[in-house]
């Protein structure tokens, strides 16, 4: 229930209904706000209900990726990770990318797969097979685009700032998709090798759409404990990236999280696919210490940084020092649900 909170639950992943934001009756709105304010505060992360997310753009853009990612590896390699089409389609195969080097740890390969689309980057040619990818993909891009605006006028009133304060910022956004596929496990994987290494994102939020299969997503509290995040049904994950952490001078945090492995029970299907939309700003936007966050006379905790010079580095820490992402704006993020 939207306003809600018990001294028990923080360091959880609280469920958040959104609805009465939108409904526009003040008290409503203010308890949506302040929920939203302490959970970013607690744990950076929160489970979005009320939302009003159309249930059938969820369903053709899982049904098409999948279908895709059960193609034989031939056809899917035809993809590459970049390639000369602006709003083009990327493929990281199997094992492709470390996201736990993000964090200066030794770079394992995560036991996953990848597709990433945006307007604003570079990528390959939409392939033909299967049909609807193209389509289900641009549809539920444009549609999360608008969500995002919801959250992201929550947000700053979470802040205390005008509802329309970010509005400027995200003129020209270059936010991104990626659905990842977590196969059924061959073999075993090798000593810290997960679904998907500890990391934090990049961007200012990310909206992500999870499956019920075991190997799930976990975050880290602020005592270092890994918790699961829960998963209801039609709902969607929602944390905040680096940058809104930089931006709050570290009153917000953007939390550590990771896919662990699924235990291993024999006949029990493990695979999850899992969709996740990155809100990021444009290349050129200065993330620095927000005014409600400034302290006379101390100097913030971050310097400030262009967003696209802060993500080109993540980037190359994931994928390694030789890829770079053939883009006229920013680089996209690369997390995991």
């Amino acid at each position: 229930m939207a306003g809600t909170r018990h001294p028990e639950d923080v360091g959880l992943v609280p469920t958040i209904d959104i609805g009465p934001f939108t409904a526009g009756e003040a008290r409503a709105r203010a308890g949506v706000v302040g929920a939203v304010r302490a959970a970013c505060e607690d744990i950076g992360f929160f489970v979005m209900t009320g939302h009003g997310f159309p249930e059938e753009l969820a369903t053709r853009i899982y049904d098409a990726s999948r279908a895709f990612f059960d193609l034989p590896a031939a056809e899917k390699s035809a993809v590459g990770e970049t390639g000369p089409v602006l709003g083009g389609l990327m493929h990281f195969a199997f094992g492709e990318e470390a996201l736990a080097a993000t964090l200066g740890k030794a770079a394992i390969g995560d036991l996953k797969e990848t597709l990433d689309y945006g307007p604003g980057f570079f990528g390959d040619r939409w392939p033909s097979d299967p049909p609807d990818l193209e389509p289900s993909w641009r549809a539920y891009y444009e549609a999360m685009s608008g969500l995002a605006a919801t959250v992201r006028r929550i947000f700053a009133a979470a802040l205390g700032l005008d509802p329309d304060y970010f509005e400027d910022r995200f003129q020209g956004h270059l936010s991104s998709l990626r659905v990842i596929d977590y196969p059924e496990p061959l073999a075993l994987p090798a000593p810290g090798q997960l679904r998907a290494g500890a990391h934090s994102d990049y961007g200012v939020l990310t909206i992500l759409r999870t499956e019920d299969a075991p190997g799930g997503l976990q975050v880290r509290t602020r005592d270092g404990l890994w918790n699961d995040v829960p998963h209801i049904p039609g709902a969607f994950v929602v944390n905040i990236g680096d940058a809104m952490m930089r931006w709050t001078n570290d009153r917000w945090i953007s939390t550590q999280h990771r896919v662990v492995n699924p235990p291993p029970v024999p006949g029990q299907p493990t695979r999850r696919q899992s969709i996740a939309y990155f809100h990021n700003l444009p290349r050129d936007t200065v993330i620095e210490c927000l005014p409600p966050f400034r302290e006379a006379g101390v100097a913030p905790r971050y310097p400030p940084i262009t967003y696209g010079e802060y993500a080109e580095l993540r980037y190359r820490q994931a994928h390694g020092d030789d890829k770079q992402l053939k883009q006229p704006g920013a680089i996209q993020d690369a997390s995991v649900g």
